[in-house]
């Protein structure tokens, strides 16, 4: 027997230390399958600099198993992106996890990543050298030069009781989210906002901005000295954002420069109700229009219209005098409730009266006469409107209207007293229960028609949102996308929950949107991406609407 053949019997003879050595073998393969290990794209970083932490495990495990919540004491960071893979090399099998996310340090000094436990695997903790902005060449750009705010004021002495214009733009240079502005405040000021944002684009020093402008109106109470807390922004900003993960928050908060303003105490030999302003307009029109000698003739029961228009500048509506005029009683007088606007920093009030005269005679309407302060001369001076004398003359056509019903005559006999009725009742009862008749008809065509065109109202409404969605993709603007985009979802949400991943190539779309807008390079945005998956949606949310047939619109 050669030697060979020994091997091969001894072999054949032992079949299971064959395979527990193939198992033995295959032991330590499993072993290293576990292995974990955190890498960081960088590790000297300056404050809010973002960068990578990426976490990899040797097997295919839960994509919940790793706790990044440990990094909130040290770490701003995004959400994680996850990643799973599986490849055969050689004939030997391997999988691996993968998370990847956007870390910013929150302050100077050393900062630490801990272990991350996966399993029975564990990483190695690494350490971070935080650095100020400064101390360090091609660090993250600093929040002042992404969010700018400043603000600016009319002018810096006022009286008490007038008020100013408070403007503050913001300069946004970066992709925000959660972004708030509060308003001015100090002791004494009484502030609200005035009309809407204004928002436009502008390129600064090779930089794409977005500029958005709003107005307050600052009303003073008291004298003194007073200091102007500047408007405040608050938000977050998304940075790291790529197509591996989401980005990290960043806080940002920008305030706006606090500013000193002087106001000045009532004079104390004014008279009258208290107005300080540099600008007081008061006029009105007669309808119909009357001559310069304010003497107008017209009949009994003929109407006059009186407006009245008050401009005041500077001076909030809350302020404005309330115009009450003593009128005769020979005239009826009606008062539409007054008009209030706001038209180039002046507050606008609008009365209008009608004046219908009772009887024949002459008749004195009154003047009006307005004290205020000039702030401009610091002077006390009167705004008036002249009064007007109707010269009232009887109205043959108007059959007494006005005066009281006269009595009536008695009756001559029974008998001619019951034909006059018999007369009289018959035609007008025939055209009262026509016109009840009438009546019925028409409202039964009505509510038909109502409930047959319910359905279409419904739909007419997600259309108007859906077609102010399109419009504003088309005219590329981004602010107006976003907000029809929110509506729009949350009216079709139960449909599109049924295509998760339409939804969310939507979400991921608007999201490319906006880092493309406000991204400092200068990038395109192709719209028809977002358009053709809002096509796809629409068509799916007209399979899932409910149908509805005639019958079930018409009344019981």
């Amino acid at each position: 027997m050669s030697v060979n053949q020994k091997i091969w019997t001894k072999k054949s003879q032992s079949p299971w230390l064959l395979l527990l050595t193939m198992l033995m073998a295959l032991l330590p393969l499993q072993a290293m399958a576990a292995q974990a290990e955190a890498t960081v794209s960088k590790n000297i970083v300056a404050v809010n600099q973002v960068f990578e932490l990426t976490v990899s495990v040797d097997t295919a495990i839960n994509p919940n198993s790793v706790d990044f919540s440990v990094l909130r004491s040290d770490f701003a960071y995004g959400q994680p992106s996850v990643s799973s893979s599986t490849s055969l090399i050689n004939g030997t099998m391997s999988r691996n996890t993968t998370w990847t996310l956007a870390l910013a340090a929150k302050k100077v000094g050393t900062a630490t990543i801990p272990a991350f436990k996966i399993g029975s695997s564990q990483t190695t903790p690494i350490t971070i050298s935080v650095l100020k902005s400064s101390q360090k060449n091609n660090a993250a750009v600093s929040n002042q030069a992404n969010i700018q705010v400043t603000a600016a004021i009319d002018k810096n002495t006022l009286y008490v009781g007038e008020s100013i214009n408070y403007r503050v733009k913001m300069l946004i240079g970066e992709q925000l989210s959660q972004a708030s502005l509060t308003a001015p405040s100090g002791d004494g000021l009484a502030v609200s906002q005035v009309g809407q944002d204004a928002q436009n684009n502008i390129v600064q020093n090779g930089r794409r901005y977005l500029v958005i402008t709003r107005n307050y109106q600052i009303t003073a109470e008291k004298a003194g000295k007073v200091i102007i807390h500047g408007s405040t922004f608050n938000g977050n900003a998304v940075r790291g954002a790529n197509g591996f993960n989401s980005g990290v928050n960043i806080p940002v908060n920008e305030s706006a420069k606090n500013i000193t303003v002087d106001i000045k105490a009532k004079p104390t030999d004014y008279k009258g109700l208290w107005l300080p302003t540099p600008n007081l307009q008061l006029q009105q029109t007669w309808q119909p229009q009357v001559s310069n000698q304010n003497i107008v003739t017209v009949k009994v029961g003929e109407p006059i219209t009186r407006t009245i228009t008050l401009r005041i500048k500077d001076v909030a509506q809350s302020n404005m005098p309330n115009i009450n005029l003593t009128y005769p009683d020979t005239i009826r007088l009606y008062n539409e409730k007054p008009e209030y606007r706001t038209e180039n920093g002046y507050s606008v009030m609008t009365l209008k009266q009608v004046i219908i005269p009772r009887q024949a005679g002459k008749v004195s309407l009154p003047p009006l006469t307005i004290n205020w302060w000039n702030t401009t001369v610091a002077k006390q001076q009167q705004s008036e409107i002249t009064g007007l004398t109707l010269n009232v003359i009887a109205d043959p056509t108007a059959n007494n209207q006005l005066s009281p019903p006269a009595a009536i005559p008695p009756a001559v006999s029974i008998n001619s007293e019951k034909a006059s009725i018999t007369t009289t009742i018959w035609p007008w009862a025939t055209l009262f229960f026509a016109s009840l008749w009438l009546i019925t008809l028409v409202l039964l065509v009505k509510k038909r028609q109502q409930t047959a065109a319910m359905p279409s109202i419904v739909t007419a409404k997600k259309t108007t949102v859906i077609s102010d969605l399109e419009n504003s993709i088309k005219a590329n603007d981004p602010i107006k996308v976003q907000t029809y985009y929110q509506q729009w979802r949350a009216q079709q949400y139960s449909i599109l929950t049924t295509q998760p991943q339409l939804l969310q190539q939507l979400d991921n779309e608007v999201q490319s949107m906006m880092a493309v807008h406000y991204s400092p390079l200068e990038r395109v945005w192709n719209n028809q991406i977002l358009l053709t998956l809002l096509t796809q949606a629409k068509q799916l949310t007209i399979t899932k609407q409910p149908s509805m047939t005639l019958s079930s619109l018409d009344p019981q």
